[in-house]
């Protein structure tokens, strides 16, 4: 009765290549939930490239994807999933309802077409299954062995997060989130309350933000109170900012730690299990 978390990607906004990115990583925003073998995967950013290879590998031909919102670099990685390419493959894709009330299937048809893409949507050999729902909403994956509920997050654009039950673990994705009134706080710290881990947007320092504001991120800072306050057993800081390489992202996860011991900057090809 295991619960396995697998980043694939952590970084935020746009893939960073270069050797300054190598001990944290690099690709986009992608996260494998393993629970007894059946795979969950948070976002579809490039990470989901090296996964969906992993997965071909495996012979694991059903997954699940819920995806926090469609900012590029949350489903980049899509057109280059090694499964949608298999015949056998079965593919769920949970997304919320965007803002212009534009569905799953129209976004991921806009994502692979012209001039964006060489091959459409309607090419693809696999079975996808397309579900769209309002943030706020409440639904069963896996036959209802896997209870999930949702809360939209202040994001231009709007964005979801997510907290997933397995028998008696949780894990909260809080990606692509600003914190701000003291109610809203109070909202999400009830939402994640309790949580086996917490992965949270922390993309900027408490001095960036002062810059950035507006923008729909986070900081460090913020993924500590909330942490406290929300009761929260681990909390894996998370959508690093591309500015910030591995020297930054040391200095970084020294202070959330001496703030906070429950604080980790999560990285690239590393798991934790639950």
């Amino acid at each position: 009765m295991a619960v396995t978390v697998t980043f694939w990607g952590v970084r935020g906004s746009i893939p960073c290549c270069s050797a300054e990115y190598t001990e944290y990583g690099g690709n986009t925003s992608c996260v494998q939930v393993d629970l007894d073998g059946q795979t969950l995967i948070l976002d579809a950013g490039s990470g989901l490239r090296t996964l969906g290879d992993l997965l071909f590998q495996q012979n694991k031909t059903d997954v699940t994807l819920l995806i926090s919102h469609t900012h590029w670099d949350h489903i980049c990685g899509f057109p280059f999933f090694r499964p949608i390419f298999e015949k056998t493959s079965h593919v769920d894709l949970y997304v919320p309802r965007q803002q212009n009330d534009e569905s799953t299937k129209e976004i991921f048809a806009m994502l692979m077409s012209a001039p964006f893409f060489p091959l459409s949507l309607h090419a693809i050999p696999s079975v996808l299954h397309f579900h769209d729902f309002h943030a706020s909403d409440h639904f069963d994956l896996f036959d209802g062995k896997v209870k999930v509920q949702t809360i939209p997050l202040t994001h231009p654009n709007g964005a979801c997060g997510y907290r997933v039950f397995y028998r008696d673990k949780s894990i909260s994705y809080i990606s692509d989130y600003e914190h701000g009134s003291a109610g809203s706080s109070e909202e999400l710290a009830a939402f994640v309350n309790g949580s086996d881990l917490m992965i949270y947007d922390a993309m900027y320092t408490p001095e960036e933000y002062e810059h950035f504001k507006g923008w729909g991120h986070s900081t460090w800072q913020q993924a500590a109170h909330l942490t406290r306050i929300g009761n929260v057993k681990l909390t894996a800081l998370y959508h690093h900012a591309p500015v910030h390489n591995d020297a930054m992202m040391r200095q970084i996860e020294l202070l959330a730690q001496a703030d906070d011991s429950r604080l980790f900057a999560a990285k690239e090809n590393t798991s934790i299990t639950l």
